[in-house]
């Protein structure tokens, strides 16, 4: 019993376990050159410090449980986004926790008592998802309410959990309170997704009109510029130089790879378990599930090198090391088969990426290091020229967390937007390897000119002359609809080559057919026409549209009945998440958030 009462009490510790984070600094992309006499001050968020060691405490944790589950090393772009979302969770916790101060807002020991007492399912896992609350699979209330009352089991690392929780949920539910869901709005939507219209439709379709005469002059696509200006306003945007050290292994590093898959395959045939083997040294994601076992497969669905390794070999022969885009596999075959006329092996495999040595990477950033201090001193292009390095250019850029070529590369984005031209940044660790960037342009924000965006305009000039041609076009096919001519009457007659007859399935507003696409004129008139009346011309995008409606169906109004409350609570869902994301928008939007990372990142 008492053991019961200790297991039951070690589920709670993970509640606190934010009050015993290692105090180690984590040190993936940080910068330590220059550190002395900066201030450790990551960033203020209205006026409240985040310490670079508070911060890289959140991140270590995140980290830790990131790697937890994926079984494997996050990766740079990885940890890129760890830390924005950490840095994201600052802002929320500071923001919100102004908030419910403000507001005064406070939970009381009966809310508490309540929320334990009803709402078991929604305590974090190691409560809704203990084995010793469950009969079948499922939550048994009984066995959690006999815990509840056991004087034994110390309940107070949950109390003062929902007593840090369950403010937030009352901040949200009071932001959301005026949102509603109308009868109107709940009949709408269950028309969308549950109304069909089938029809016939005649296109004259724009792209059927390639004449010299719908070529935009000069004049025409200046006049479209300047009507259009708004269109083409940039923001303030940042152009780098870069001189890339790359971290591809180096034959060294191959041949280091190639040697253990050697040892680990005579292991492996020395009688060595291979499902442990693989648990030991696979860098498959997958192993920690199948332990490199892959079932059965045909030649088909893995890679050349890998297909024809496996199955060229025997059941019980150990095959490789074969190389392949992945890296280097030691395989397994187990067994061999036919099943619906197709040849298929049962594998297990271990995987061995290729990856640069230690030596390798300290060595490019030993170079990089190097490089970018001989820039600060002599300049950038000169150093390059000086150490034979070839300089790069990124596209010009906004300010956010992406940098072309590189991907998630907030901390480069934001050293960018805080130097001027001709600085030199530190060392960045990306994907492709160490690199150091120079601010090779500041451009203002205003508006793109005409050079940069005149192919825009010249293909928005001739379809707007091809929409006018389809339109003249369809004026005689009009004519002809007020004859009494039907739709297959006036294709039949058609000699120009210029129309399209077909028809739909039944399609729904939210899910509408491929053939028209979500034209809302289109859309409005299958669901609007009498069945059987040919609509006037619809104009979309594509063309000119003439439809007539062959079938519709009737609402069902028990059907629609049975579905409001799921509809109503959908949507219910969707306008309070909606709403409380623009309230939070518009919170961050008026606060005063100080973001210094760059200053502390080099990935």
């Amino acid at each position: 019993m008492m053991t019961k009462l200790r297991e039951m009490t070690f589920i709670f510790i993970w509640i606190l376990v934010f009050a015993f984070v290692a105090l180690m600094v984590f040190e993936w992309g940080m910068d330590f050159t220059g550190l002395q006499g900066r201030s450790n001050v990551v960033g203020k968020i209205d006026g409240q410090k985040i310490t670079i060691q508070e911060f890289q405490e959140a991140v270590q944790n995140l980290y830790l449980q990131e790697r937890e589950s994926a079984g494997q090393e996050p990766d740079e772009e990885r940890m890129t986004q760890i830390r924005d979302q950490v840095w994201e969770q600052f802002v929320q916790q500071v923001l919100f926790k102004k908030e419910i101060e403000r507001r005064n807002i406070q939970v009381t020991d009966r809310e508490i008592y309540l929320y334990m007492t009803q709402n078991p399912q929604s305590l974090p896992p190691a409560i809704s998802e203990n084995p010793n609350f469950m009969t079948d699979g499922t939550f048994d209330m009984s066995k959690y309410r006999q815990a509840l009352q056991n004087p034994q089991i110390d309940w107070t690392p949950v109390e003062n959990y929902l007593r840090e929780v369950l403010p937030y949920q009352k901040l949200q539910n009071i932001v959301t309170a005026s949102v509603m869901v109308t009868e109107e709005e709940l009949k709408s939507d269950y028309i969308e997704n549950n109304q069909k219209a089938k029809m016939t439709y005649l296109m004259v379709p724009s792209s059927a009109f390639f004449k010299d005469s719908v070529k935009a002059s000069d004049k025409e696509i200046r006049n479209y510029y300047e009507k259009n200006k708004e269109d083409f306003r940039i923001e303030e945007r940042r152009k780098l130089n870069y001189v890339l050290f790359s971290t591809t292994p180096t034959a060294p590093d191959s041949q280091r790879i190639i040697k253990l898959a050697k040892e680990i395959k005579a292991e492996a045939e020395a009688g060595e378990d291979f499902a442990m083997l693989a648990d030991e040294y696979s860098e498959d994601p997958s192993v920690r599930s199948n332990h490199g076992d892959l079932g059965y497969f045909e030649k088909d669905r893995m890679v050349p090198e890998f297909s024809e390794a496996a199955f060229s070999a025997k059941p019980g022969e150990i095959v490789g090391p074969i190389q392949t885009n992945f890296g280097v596999h030691i395989i397994k075959v187990h067994d061999k088969r036919v099943q619906n006329g197709q040849e298929q092996v049962h594998a297990s495999h271990i995987l061995l990426k290729f990856e640069p040595s230690p030596l390798t990477l300290e060595n490019s950033q030993d170079l990089a290091g190097n490089f970018a201090e001989t820039a600060r001193e002599d300049g950038f292009k000169e150093a390059a020229d000086n150490f034979n390095y070839e300089v790069k250019q990124t596209p010009e850029f906004p300010r956010r967390n992406y940098l072309p070529g590189f991907g998630q590369l907030q901390s480069a984005v934001e050293w960018s937007f805080n130097e001027k031209e001709n600085a030199v940044s530190s060392v960045y660790r990306t994907p492709q390897g160490y690199v150091v960037f120079e601010v090779d342009q500041v451009l203002p924000k205003g508006y793109r000119p005409l050079e940069e965006v005149e192919s825009i305009c010249r293909s928005r000039v001739e379809q707007q002359k091809r929409l006018e041609l389809a339109r003249e076009f369809a004026g005689n096919i009009q004519e002809q609809l007020n004859t009494g001519k039907s739709l297959l009457e006036i294709a039949q007659s058609d000699e120009s080559s210029m129309m399209t007859l077909d028809s739909t399935d039944l399609f729904t507003r939210s899910q509408p057919s491929s053939k028209i696409g979500r034209s809302p004129e289109v859309l409005a008139a299958a669901f609007s026409l009498p069945i059987d009346s040919v609509s006037g011309m619809l104009e979309t995008d594509r063309g000119i549209y003439f439809i007539k409606v062959t079938e519709r169906t009737e609402i069902d109004e028990e059907s629609f009945k049975n579905q409001k409350d799921a509809i109503r609570t959908r949507l219910m869902n969707q306008k309070s998440q909606q709403f409380f994301a623009e309230w939070y928008d518009n919170l961050k939007e008026k606060s005063n958030i100080e973001d210094n990372r760059y200053m502390f990142f080099t990935s």
